[in-house]
């Protein structure tokens, strides 16, 4: 896989705000384009047809997801990044946790996941001998890590999944007809000079494309919109502003009362549609969590820097090649975990009514299942894993993956987004068919427009989300 000299979203903007902040609101769209220029984001609308049915739909419900009960962690207010480490403290040299939720260093992602396995597979290793026996429950990235790195190391392993499959969240489907893998859970790797992820897609050749975040846009009138990165460029110094505000309070906010309080809207000075669409999509599809949840002292301080790709090849490859070999359990779902200091180890109830014994187990599942209380602990938690247990939120993102008969658009832009408040669906568009050259769109949902659409019918979903898309065909796209 070649090196990618690339900028994440955030740099991006903040460059081009810095360069172009001058540019003045009433340009952000030109209602009198001919559509001349529809390609060059001057400004215009023409009208290119009628969208067609899908002929494809494939869609996540995480929030609804027993086995996660959500996509990922974020700190909401009274949070902050020590809980992650206090989630992480092992209890005694009998229970280890993974998950991305406990990453200190990349919590939230995929590498951070794996970097807990490995953690917590030396955490195991630190007392093992060469009779130890491990269960690890949760045959997800993290789990899988674990249960690799200590079954190499001669460790007995056991890996209980409560699913009937292994990856977790990261969960690929390959539909017939699509042409293409899908990715229900993750999609990208973030920050590739972090972590080797990239070798292992690489060595598992398993495709990866780099991503480019600038974007296209289109205005609340439906017209394009003009200058699209500096008018978002100007909505991220005005959340940067209110965040450092935030900082010389004594007390820790939500972002969106750090806005409100800061003034640094008026000090700015974003158009207020920008700004509520700069929020929608770049914070809360981000961390799947709104400006009313996330920590204006600490919500986006875990935000990565550096080259993203999309996987385009299968993500879940790299943990079914990883999990060959192991000892995985599906259906296995854990309702209890006896940890005490006795000769017994840790002792492990199922809901099959089987209880099986080790001396020590990783605790790989999602924070969404820790918090819904769906494994008992014997004796309870201790207080500092059970205040980061609390203290911490689970994010939602939901992925709308649509396929047409063919391509209808002309726009090669990768980012489409509809200005627009930010309760509105289908707002944030992936142009996946300019990278895989499949006519296939990819939409995503954060926070509580995503739990609320979880509910809606696969009708629904397909008349409004049609209806967004030809707001963007009738602009020029």
């Amino acid at each position: 896989m070649e090196a990618v000299t690339h900028v994440d979203r955030r740099n991006v903007l903040r460059t081009i705000s810095t360069a172009a902040g001058w540019v003045l609101l009433s340009s952000c769209a030109d209602s009198s384009g001919d559509g001349s220029e529809a390609g060059s984001g001057e400004g215009s609308r023409s009208s290119g047809g009628t969208v067609p049915a899908p002929s494809g739909l494939e869609r996540t419900r995480w929030a609804q997801d027993p086995l996660s009960f959500g996509a990922y962690s974020f700190l909401p207010v009274g949070a902050e990044p020590s809980h992650r480490s206090d989630l992480a403290r092992p209890l005694g040299a009998r229970v280890h946790w993974a998950g991305e939720a406990t990453s200190s260093e990349h919590p939230s992602t995929v590498h951070g996941a794996i970097g807990s396995g490995q953690r917590a597979a030396d955490d195991v290793l630190r007392s093992a001998g060469p009779s130890t026996r491990v269960l690890v429950v949760g045959a997800g990235a993290a789990g899988i890590t674990a249960a690799r790195r200590l079954a190499d190391a001669g460790v007995d392993t056991v890996v209980l999944e409560a699913g009937d499959r292994v990856g977790g969240r990261l969960h690929t489907v390959r539909p017939p007809g699509w042409g293409m893998p899908l990715e229900l859970g993750a999609s990208w790797v973030h920050d590739t000079g972090a972590s080797d992820l990239p070798a292992l897609l690489d060595r598992g050749r398993i495709a990866a494309e780099p991503f480019d975040y600038r974007r296209a846009a289109i205005t609340p009138d439906r017209t394009r919109m003009r200058d699209v990165d500096a008018q978002m460029g100007l909505a991220a110094d005005t959340v940067d502003a209110a965040e450092a505000w935030a900082d010389r309070q004594d007390i820790d906010t939500s972002l969106a009362a750090a806005l409100e309080r800061s003034g640094a809207a008026e000090e700015i000075g974003p158009d207020p549609a920008v700004l509520s669409s700069y929020l929608a999509s770049e914070i809360t599809t981000e961390y799947g969590a709104s400006p009313d949840e996330l920590s204006a002292w600490w919500g986006r301080s875990e935000g990565t820097d550096g080259a993203d790709l999309l996987v385009t090849g299968g993500y879940d490859g790299f943990v079914r090649d990883a999990a060959e070999g192991l000892d995985v359990r599906l259906g296995a779902v854990v309702t209890r975990v006896g940890w005490g200091d006795g000769s017994a180890g840790v002792l492990v109830d199922t809901t099959d009514g089987e209880r099986r014994s080790a001396d020590q187990v990783v605790i790989s599942v999602p924070l969404g299942v820790l918090q819904a209380g769906a494994i008992e602990f014997d004796p309870p938690l201790p207080p500092a894993n059970l205040a980061a247990l609390r203290a911490l939120g689970m994010g939602v993102l939901d992925k709308y993956w649509f396929r047409f008969d063919e391509r209808f658009w002309s726009d090669d832009a990768l980012l489409w987004t509809r200005v627009a408040p930010a309760d509105t669906p289908f707002a944030e568009w992936i142009n996946v068919g300019h990278l895989t050259g499949e006519p296939v769109l990819l939409a995503l949902m954060g926070g509580a427009v995503a739990r609320d659409w979880e509910g809606r019918s696969d009708d629904e979903v397909m008349t409004t989300a049609t209806e967004s898309l030809q707001d963007f065909i009738d602009a020029g796209w």
